[in-house]
């Protein structure tokens, strides 16, 4: 077979699949794209409001984020980027601190002197730490108090850990922070310590939309409001999908779904790696976006450290985008990370609401509801996923037990953060294993038949 005549189904349309598939057609192979929902972009998806784009869940693209940066210059939206500097704060005892610049560094309130010196070392042991796989068996409190100290911990790292984590955050490994550490720390740029994000016109999706217009042109089929019913296993090897529609052939099927996702689509594979899909665990989120007519704070993002308040953070991110792209629209974000067991993710949106606005104005007694044009409660069930210490061995391999089935998802990018940059980088991978594997296949490809139910 020639690469031309190699099918592939790559199924959801999130970032990583848009970027699989991208990468795929440019190397010469047939790709289809399979996607629920009735647009591209999973997580990073958009709503549509008041005649605009508004990104579902706030995103970023940091200046460090070159992979990134080349998918938009390749996908010809690089006219749309634009830099700022961003800055950020602590909501601590009723007080609002800034946490932007060395001189912010080193006179911040909630520690004193010396844990102030201690937390500057984390960040630069953290940056001379290479070798991730040494602190992998490190519980994240005993790594940050080794070298922070207890109140540094409690004041600064805990929050943060609670924010991404909800209760979940005791048992993960040091390498979460770490991870987080060295790809915030390659954001500052000049002696002020200015932290430089990026962001694109008209929401993340700019990217996701120029992508698959890419894709089209290359030849992709891009099926949408398609679900998979089951990834067809005959004699070990993936031959298919099974659909609405009927079976359809392939000669290799990638899943970029989430584990216990893909997991039930598999009714045929080896129950060990049915079982290690079924058992990895995902954090939810509950994030509201609310649409303000002016804006709350002079940040892109508020650290909170008060555990009586429900959602960890506020982020604005008409801090970081031109509110001109938005017409005027001051966008807050107010995220609850949740454990899968958090009773929170059953609550009504208008319970949401209802909480959230409590302590909002408890955070700022002069918050007027008449400066609140809309409070939209976005919700999804499988965001980051939980990887405790002692389970690297449970991390999925590119090529599964299945022939000719991979897989990618977040999951394995670890120890990087699920973002879109370690997302569109670990997609690259996928296509260099599966464009070397395909030179071998032999099995002509079925993938122009459709066996439709009945007949």
């Amino acid at each position: 077979m020639n690469q031309t005549s190699k099918h592939i189904a790559v199924i959801g349309g999130g970032i990583m699949g848009v970027t699989l598939a991208y990468r795929l057609s440019q190397q010469g192979l047939s790709v289809t794209l399979y996607e629920r929902g009735d647009n591209l972009g999973g997580l990073a998806g958009y709503m549509p409001y008041d005649g605009i784009r508004i990104d579902r869940f706030y995103h970023t693209i940091l200046s460090s984020d070159m992979t990134m940066q080349q998918l938009i210059e390749e996908s010809g939206v690089k006219d749309k980027l634009h830099f700022t500097a961003t800055k950020q704060g602590f909501y601590d005892n009723g007080q609002i601190h800034s946490f932007n610049t060395p001189l912010d560094f080193m006179t911040f309130p909630p520690l004193n002197i010396f844990q102030r010196f201690r937390l500057a070392l984390q960040v630069i042991y953290a940056q001379f730490e290479n070798d991730w796989r040494k602190i992998d068996n490190i519980p994240v409190e005993e790594w940050l108090v080794k070298v922070s100290g207890r109140g540094v911990y409690n004041k600064v790292w805990k929050p943060l850990l609670r924010a991404k984590f909800d209760t979940a955050f005791t048992d993960v490994p040091a390498t979460y922070i770490w991870s987080r550490l060295k790809r915030m720390m390659g954001t500052r740029q000049g002696v002020t310590s200015k932290e430089m994000m990026c962001y694109l016109e008209n929401s993340y999706y700019t990217l996701i939309e120029a992508l698959a217009a890419k894709c089209e042109e290359y030849g992709v089929t891009i099926k949408l409001n398609t679900v998979i019913e089951e990834i067809v296993i005959e004699d070990g090897q993936a031959t298919g999908v099974q659909t609405a529609e009927g079976f359809q052939s392939y000669d290799a099927v990638i899943s970029t779904l989430q584990s216990p996702i893909l997991g039930a689509l598999l009714p045929d594979a080896p129950r060990p790696f049915h079982d290690q899909l079924m058992r990895q665990e995902y954090l939810g989120v509950l994030c509201p976006v609310m649409i303000l007519k002016e804006s709350l704070i002079p940040y892109y993002v508020l650290n909170i450290t008060d555990e009586s308040i429900p959602f960890t953070a506020i982020v604005e991110t008409t801090n970081l985008v031109d509110t001109k792209y938005v017409k005027g629209h001051h966008l807050v974000y107010l995220p609850k990370y949740l454990a899968p067991d958090n009773e929170m993710a059953r609550w009504s949106d208008e319970k949401v609401k209802s909480e959230w606005l409590v302590h909002l104005k408890r955070m700022f007694p002069d918050f007027d509801e008449s400066n609140m044009v809309d409070f939209i409660v976005q919700r999804a069930r499988y965001v980051e996923p939980i990887r405790p210490i002692g389970t690297l061995d449970d991390i999925p391999k590119i090529k599964t037990p299945v022939d000719r089935l991979y897989m990618c998802n977040t999951v394995m990018i670890y120890p990087s953060l699920g973002n879109g940059e370690a997302a569109t980088s670990f997609s690259y991978e996928i296509t260099e294993q599966v464009v070397k594997d395909a030179a071998h296949w032999q099995t002509p490809s079925k993938s122009a038949v459709t066996v439709y139910p009945g007949g």
